[in-house]
């Protein structure tokens, strides 16, 4: 079956204020595709949820190797602990990119992924 041409685009979407340029910095990877977000409340972390690459092939190596190998790694080195970033398969077998901030760190790690986009060669 043939496949017509594709390329990536950023989608406008609403995102929490608290998070939107956290959001925004991520999605200055161009492979990146945020899918969900939250600024969370009193007892959950901020999050965002996104895929990476072709995740419609379920390409597992092109997220891996940019989570664990690039951006989580990246993350910790300027940060330290006040994130998470992780990889799971979602319920409906896709594979997504997770990353968790402590509220008080929104600034400092939005900061870091910004500096992290000038460092990126894939």
């Amino acid at each position: 079956m043939k496949t017509h041409p594709q390329t990536w685009v950023k989608v406008n979407a609403p995102v929490d204020k608290s998070i939107k340029d956290l959001v925004t910095a991520l999605n200055r990877f161009p492979k990146l595709q945020t899918i969900e977000s939250c600024q969370g409340n009193s007892t959950k972390w901020p999050w965002v949820c996104f895929y990476y690459g072709e995740y419609w092939k379920h390409q597992w190596k092109e997220i891996s190797n940019f989570v664990l190998g690039f951006l989580g790694p990246g993350i910790v080195k300027k940060v330290g602990d006040v994130c998470d970033v992780s990889i799971k398969v979602a319920e409906n077998g896709q594979i997504l990119g997770e990353l968790f901030v402590n509220p008080d760190a929104i600034p400092i790690v939005t900061k870091a992924i910004t500096k992290l986009y000038r460092e990126y060669a894939p």
